[in-house]
């Protein structure tokens, strides 16, 4: 089903937007290439993201793929994301690669703070077109001389409170999560052998195994997310550590089995909280163990529970629990969602 932020911007695309003459076009912010199904000429036009599964679609969509943006385009999409930091950083970037006579496209939904954003935009940079539209806004600004460079800074990865190299584009960017740190406490000194990090993120929980588990002899993090998976090099420099640019649809396919898979899956990439995603984090750990393995997961209060684990593992154990998280260590996983090699 398409989103609202695609039916807003096709609505525009058919009846405001320029259809001649376009001869590049980049989209960036969106992790849902399918918004942009209405646009032609897909080779012309380059989806950048960081997310490893958007890039997948939006390449069997047709368009040119990348992680970043440097090439000049005649009009720019920015479909804004929750993070005003990440907005700022993008629109620096778009005004950046955009050709003269150019215009910038920016859309976004309420719930992310368009109104606002797009009033802070307009006292320097006033719209030439602004439509409010389902439950949203889209503004057109056309090419003037660079006057957000000063937010490119939110494109380069900074040390947050705790010491790590973090960007405003992925999880808890400021300071480490506070389920992340229950999930550290819990599985310390009780890792071995082979490890993944499922959705690892800047690197927060295989940093700390490696220093609370010395008994691990290696440790592999998966990251959908490009900037996170970079960040989580340069925040570990131990050799146990290998680093996996992967969905979890790269993961189907994985002939490894761990000794110990930790995760704090997520499960609030859009609105509502996205609990599909949340248990498909819950059945790949669950494939990604050996017979004798175990997964160690934190989840929020409230949001899943026990009962619903114990449809994917025979073994639940609850190690700490609060009003806002609980920790398991999850083993023996279903016969019937698992298969051995």
């Amino acid at each position: 089903m398409q989103s609202l932020a695609g039916q807003r911007f096709e609505t525009f695309w058919s009846q405001l937007a320029p259809t001649n003459n376009i001869k590049k076009l980049a989209i960036v912010g969106s992790e849902r290439p399918q918004n942009f199904g209405c646009l032609r000429n897909k080779h012309l036009c380059h989806f950048i993201s960081n997310a490893k599964d958007a890039l997948r679609e939006a390449k069997s969509l047709g368009f040119v793929i990348s992680t970043i943006l440097n090439n000049y385009n005649d009009i720019i999409i920015l479909e804004l994301t929750k993070s005003k930091e990440t907005n700022l950083g993008l629109l620096a970037l778009a005004e950046e690669y955009l050709s003269d006579g150019g215009k910038i496209i920016i859309n976004g939904d309420n719930q992310v703070g368009v109104k606002s954003f797009l009033k802070n935009i307009s006292k320097l940079w006033p719209a030439d077109i602004t439509v409010i539209k389902k439950k949203g806004r889209i503004a057109v600004y056309k090419k003037k001389t660079k006057l957000f460079g000063h937010c490119r800074k939110y494109q380069d990865f900074q040390i947050n409170r705790d010491g790590y190299y973090t960007r405003s584009d992925m999880f808890s960017p400021k300071e480490v999560d506070k389920g992340s740190q229950k999930l550290t406490s819990a599985f310390s000194t009780k890792l071995f052998g082979e490890v993944a990090d499922l959705g690892a993120g800047w690197g927060y929980l295989s940093k700390e195994a490696l220093r609370l588990n010395d008994k691990i002899t290696k440790i592999t993090l998966f990251e959908n997310n490009y900037a996170a998976y970079l960040a989580s090099k340069k925040n570990i420099a131990d050799k146990r550590a290998t680093f996996r640019w992967a969905s979890l649809e790269d993961l189907k396919n994985l002939k490894l089995r761990f000794n110990h898979v930790i995760c704090n899956p997520p499960f609030h990439s859009g609105h509502p909280k996205d609990i599909g995603l949340l248990r498909s984090f819950i059945f790949q750990s669950c494939r990604l163990i050996n017979r004798q393995g175990n997964v160690w997961m934190v989840f929020v209060s409230g949001v899943y529970s026990e009962s619903e684990l114990k449809e994917y593992f025979d073994n639940v154990k609850v190690l700490y629990k609060d009003s806002q998280y609980f920790v398991c260590r999850l083993m023996k996983p279903k016969a019937k969602r698992y298969e051995y090699d």
